[in-house]
């Protein structure tokens, strides 16, 4: 076999490896608070952090510039001592090169810090984290208060029926709940929004994207700059209210423009639920279509 082909060949087989084996895992931080986990370590700009299999308590997520990422997890009650015991927390953060020849390679992959309870355990657990603000963001939970501010990234966020608060958003947002509460501020970028008996909250600070919203019962409310272009697109005309802030609509075969139309905010409703469309400014009157 060429030289070269060896070459990338072992590069394929350590990227493989690297991808299914944690590097480091959280320890207690310290015999003094042995039902607290907390620690500092490297994550790339660009990594992910993922907190799976939460069931209740808080999720707390801030964001700095460092290519470093803190957590701490501690218990909400002395029922919930335990956590420490069964809770993983593993880290990987590879980069590296190979020279032959006098011809180099330089290979990294983002770093992926994931955190979750196992076991099964109805524990209540409040994580802090801290976290590059480059980073992306996955959460899969089922009935924790998860804030989270200030990431410029993607994030996804999955609860049952737990209550999700996102301030100052300017990646894409995948958020979904069954029957908790969404509430969104400061979006620059657009969402994919499910619900199914919940109610949702969304402010755009600026609709850069095009976006995407279900809901079976819930109430959908999006809130955007009165003079956002944007294009609306639904089959159920009755179920959605226009605020009377964006002026009167066009045509554009199956969706409505509102001031010479733009990104597409794209609705799924239910004869059950309902969506509106405001204005960022003071509430208004009856709106229309």
């Amino acid at each position: 076999m060429p030289r070269p082909a060896v070459l990338w060949t072992a590069v394929l087989g350590l990227m493989l490896g690297l991808g299914t084996a944690p590097i480091a895992a959280g320890q207690p931080s310290s015999p003094s608070s042995p039902d607290i986990i907390r620690d500092t370590v490297r994550l790339a700009p660009d990594g992910t952090v993922e907190i799976d299999d939460t069931r209740a308590g808080t999720i707390t997520v801030t964001t700095w510039d460092r290519d470093r990422i803190a957590y701490e997890i501690a218990p909400v009650s002395d029922e919930d001592s335990m956590l420490t015991s069964i809770v993983s927390v593993s880290h990987t953060d590879q980069e590296f090169a190979i020279d032959q020849d006098g011809a180099s390679w330089s290979i990294r992959i983002p770093g992926l810090l994931r955190i979750s309870p196992s076991g099964g355990k109805n524990l209540a657990a409040r994580y802090r984290i801290t976290m590059p603000a480059t980073a992306m963001l996955e959460v899969d939970d089922i009935n924790s208060t998860i804030e989270v501010s200030n990431l410029e990234a993607d994030m996804e966020i999955d609860t049952h029926q737990g209550e999700v608060v996102v301030d100052s958003a300017g990646g894409m947002l995948d958020l979904r709940t069954h029957t908790g509460q969404i509430h969104a501020t400061g979006v620059r970028e657009g969402v994919a929004l499910e619900v199914h008996a919940g109610d949702a909250s969304v402010s755009f600070e600026d609709f850069a994207a095009s976006s995407t919203a279900e809901t079976v019962s819930g109430t959908l409310r999006f809130f955007l700059p009165a003079e956002a272009g944007f294009s609306l697109q639904t089959d159920r005309t009755d179920a959605v209210t226009v605020g009377e802030a964006f002026g009167s609509s066009a045509t554009d075969d199956e969706r409505w423009l509102f001031n010479g139309g733009g990104p597409t905010l794209t609705l799924d409703t239910p004869p059950a639920g309902t969506v509106e469309v405001r204005s960022l400014k003071a509430p208004e009157g009856p709106g229309q279509r």
